[in-house]
């Protein structure tokens, strides 16, 4: 039995590792895996050897602050890599940390299979190099990416964004609105604040002054907030609460795509989320915040326009961004309540070719990767 090591410990890592585990049993592997991994994972028979909340904190400035953390998780890391010799390690996003991690592990004379690479197309283009030298395999979401990987000498291949899937087999608006308690005729807008605790802590207090606002024009508005996990809502609660948000709001855990297929129009935080909301076809408004340094570091190396990947794909500003000092309530509030009506029916008409844009590589093509990096 072949071991393989895989980190991903965030909800939208955790699909793309299920999606390689399935696809590693349909290949007709026998292995035994273990890592740094969330629940969803661990309940699928990864043996997890550590906490890895630390790699969900956002910025530079928060990095620095954790960094004796992210040092001990690194060496535990590396210590169990040198005692099990897996055959591959499977890495999945936050490329700060697991570029190391690669580079750990080829000097080990492990293979190296990278998923969702660092976005060398929007920044710090110069990491090809390291990634060409560390990364045997890299498995990409988006097709723009592959000729980047394939003029350095990267083996690549597209993975079918399990997005697509997902987002197919949602409930529709009525099924969904049964099973959250809502009633079939009222309005509602679905308000998702990231999957990492320090994205909560800096917007959840906005998008509760931002409900405020919306409820003053329409008080028949029912908000439902989405949470990745039953552990950020004693965060998002305090938050909230400071903000004065609306006591009736609905808090609902793991079931961002039922609460998506309920909702009339979406209040989202840059991420996964936003390619989610546009698949489903929701009109959304984006937003994000970081810390002020962290900020003016990134918007100096960034190449690409825009933050949400619906918007970077599309090529266009299909939804609305406000960032940092730009995410006021009343901005915010009076462009969602347009969403309401004529403006929300555009965005879904300009979202129409998005779907055509995700399509990946052939289940047998992933599997043929998978017994190369897993035998």
């Amino acid at each position: 039995m072949g071991k393989v090591f895989i980190l991903a410990v965030e909800r939208s890592g955790e699909n793309l590792g299920l999606e390689i585990m399935a696809n590693a049993a349909a290949a007709g592997l026998d292995l035994q895996w273990s890592g740094v991994v969330g629940s969803r994972l661990q309940a699928a028979g990864v043996e997890n050897i550590a906490d890895g909340e630390v790699l969900a904190i956002i910025g530079l400035i928060e990095v620095l602050r954790h960094y004796a953390a992210l040092r001990r998780l690194y060496h535990r890391v590396v210590a169990h890599l040198k005692k099990e010799k897996p055959l591959c390690v499977i890495l999945i996003d936050h490329p700060a940390f697991n570029l190391r991690i690669a580079k750990a592990a080829k000097a080990l004379g492990i293979r190296v299979l990278y998923v969702v690479g660092p976005q060398i197309w929007a920044w710090r283009g110069q990491r090809i190099h390291q990634i060409k030298l560390i990364v045997d395999q890299m498995l990409v979401l988006f097709p723009f990416e592959v000729p980047i990987y394939a003029e350095a000498g990267v083996p690549v291949q597209v993975l079918a964004h399990p997005l697509l899937e997902q987002t197919a087999a949602a409930p529709d608006r009525v099924t969904a609105r049964a099973a959250l308690g809502l009633k079939s005729d009222q309005p509602v807008m679905a308000l998702l604040p990231g999957s990492r605790r320090g994205e909560l802590e800096k917007l959840s207090r906005r998008y509760a002054e931002t409900a405020v606002l919306l409820r003053q024009q329409m008080p028949h508005l029912k908000l439902v907030v989405a949470l990745a996990r039953p552990e950020l809502a004693s965060t998002w609660k305090q938050h909230w609460q400071r903000g004065a948000g609306p006591d009736d709001a609905l808090v609902v855990s793991a079931q961002t795509r039922t609460v998506l297929a309920a909702a009339d129009v979406v209040l989202v935080a840059s991420g996964t989320a936003t390619l989610e909301t546009a698949l489903m076809a929701r009109p959304a408004v984006v937003v994000y915040v970081l810390n002020a340094l962290t900020y003016a570091f990134a918007r100096r190396l960034v190449k690409t326009p825009f933050v949400a990947m619906p918007n970077i794909l599309l090529k266009e500003a299909v939804y609305p961004e406000f960032l940092q000092k730009d995410f006021t309530a009343d901005q915010v509030a009076a462009t969602l309540l347009s969403l309401f009506g004529a403006a929300g029916q555009e965005q879904l008409r300009r979202l129409q070719r998005l779907r055509g844009l995700l399509q990946g590589d052939s289940p047998e093509a992933l599997q043929q990767v998978l017994r190369k990096m897993l035998t």
